[in-house]
């Protein structure tokens, strides 16, 4: 389950960098956003912002076949001229640190963010983590201005037994705290999840795993949970992967009764010449900010399609469908829907314009009606060193 972020996702190291070379990779979007509904309130009470924004990283990573180090601070901050309310500088630092021989590949991941709630609680449809990691912990309620810090880590470690035989060993823990406490709505919680698996290698692009996974939920309740999963994997190509996932899990409240969940997972991340597909369809037990444990249906959708060599088109989408697992919870069912549609055009190797539409929807079922929005966003790209 956590293989996928030392993958493609951001962490830090247990291994030392020996001596190696260093690249930067900046990367900046300044722009103009716009939001007929920003907070996504219900009808009646939406608030519309327009203004700039401007999206800053820096990647600094090593260049090395075996030891793979890089970190990457980064900041993003709107000016509404009409909403001051609404403006935020939010904050993030990602890492990564992973370390490959013949017989072991490990590696531990960090991240931490300091955000809007907005943001936090209403994601748009970025992958932010790699294929068969579920998003979790936003929770839809943004009425209530507030910030949020998050921070995760994940250590990982694999060791090939024998030709066939794998070992795995992975931990997750993830922690956010909000300013403010708003009951039912934005309350700290905290997840913490470990797993050993053993695979058998099928062919060698393809694994089959089986994996013991135990977790730890903190929020207004505390629950442990524990199970197991039966996963296959496999490298289609160089660039493009596959994998389908099925177990179960029974998480035990400290109070109330407990729960058996299905958890499954199928998706896959295919790279050509001219387009990238990335699809994952997860269902998962994940704690949620209005304090609650719930059962998360997840899609992700990315696609990117070069038209040209200067002009790209993409697509993305995420989709979620949230139910409590103790029957006797008053939190509502919550259903979710972000999409997004836009083009970007190379003005130069290293300026790109980039133009999208969003919109967002969302449902409670213990509210009258739903809530949508409609943004765009429009930027100009510097970033020297993308690849052509």
């Amino acid at each position: 389950m956590l293989h996928a972020l030392w993958l493609g996702g951001a962490s830090l190291a247990i291994v030392p960098v020996q001596a190696a070379n260093w690249e930067l990779q900046p990367r900046v979007a300044t722009g103009y956003r716009y939001s007929d509904n920003y907070r996504l309130g219900l009808p009646g009470t939406e608030i519309e912002v327009s203004g700039g924004e401007l999206d800053a990283a820096v990647t600094l990573g090593t260049v090395d076949p075996r030891t793979r180090f890089e970190i990457t601070p980064r900041i993003r901050a709107t000016y509404f001229p009409d909403e001051r309310e609404e403006d935020s500088t939010d904050y993030f630092v990602d890492a990564l640190l992973f370390d490959e021989t013949p017989r072991r590949r490990t590696g531990v991941g960090a991240s931490f963010s300091r955000q809007d709630v907005v943001r936090s609680e209403l994601p748009g449809p970025e992958i932010d983590l790699g294929l068969g990691q579920p998003e979790i912990g936003d929770s839809g309620n943004t009425l209530r201005r507030n910030r949020r810090d998050l921070f995760r880590v994940a250590p990982y470690w694999e060791y090939d037994l024998s030709q066939r035989h794998v070992l795995e060993l992975m931990a997750q823990y993830t922690d956010a705290s909000f300013d403010n406490h708003f009951e039912g709505q934005q309350v700290d919680w905290s997840e913490l999840v470990g797993s050993a698996g053993f695979g058998f290698r099928v062919s060698p692009r393809s694994l089959l795993l089986v994996r013991a996974v135990a977790s730890r939920y903190e929020t207004t309740r505390t629950a442990d949970g524990y199970g197991g999963e039966l996963e296959w994997r496999t490298d289609v190509s160089e660039l493009s992967r596959f994998y389908m996932r099925l177990g179960g899990q029974r998480t035990e409240p400290e109070q109330g009764e407990s729960h058996t969940s299905v958890v499954a997972g199928i998706g896959g991340d295919w790279t050509g010449q001219r387009n990238r597909l990335f699809l994952d369809l997860l269902r998962s037990i994940d704690p949620v900010a209005a304090g609650e444990i719930v059962e998360r249906y997840q899609l992700k959708l990315r696609l990117e399609h070069d038209v040209s060599q200067r002009v790209a088109w993409l697509v993305g989408a995420r989709a979620l469908r949230d139910d409590p697992i103790d029957d006797a919870s008053t939190y509502p069912r919550r259903e979710y829907l972000t999409a997004e549609t836009g083009f970007e055009l190379r003005l130069h190797r290293a300026w790109a314009m980039r133009a999208t539409y969003n919109y967002v929807w969302q449902e409670y079922s213990d509210e009258p009606d739903d809530a949508s929005s409609n943004g765009v966003f429009v930027s100009l790209v510097y970033e020297p060193r993308r690849a052509e």
